[in-house]
């Protein structure tokens, strides 16, 4: 395991993941970033959880199981970032 800072939505998270994993989830973070980012420019909304649920909505959408292969993104990555946004989402709403 290896303990990586991962950037979402201006916010730091602490992980612990496989080495094997750890270029995916950069790559999704990255991917989560630039829609958020879009999505902020795209409707004028600072309000990062309307932001982080509308990527979240985007990506699980546009992500289906072959195409996430295609893309370097394993299921049980997409699987953990899912759990990661619901974590993120709890954390913004106290």
């Amino acid at each position: 395991m290896e303990s990586i800072q991962i950037n979402i939505a201006g916010r730091e998270y602490p992980l612990e993941a496989p080495r094997h994993e750890v270029a995916n989830l950069k790559r999704a973070a990255a991917k989560i970033n630039a829609q958020y980012a879009t999505f902020q420019e795209q409707f004028q909304v600072d309000d990062p959880v309307d932001l982080l649920a509308l990527t979240a909505l985007h990506i699980s959408e546009s992500t289906e199981p072959d195409s996430s292969e295609a893309d370097g993104i394993s299921t049980k990555t997409l699987n953990r970032m899912n759990r990661i946004s619901e974590r993120m989402q709890a954390a913004l709403a106290v």
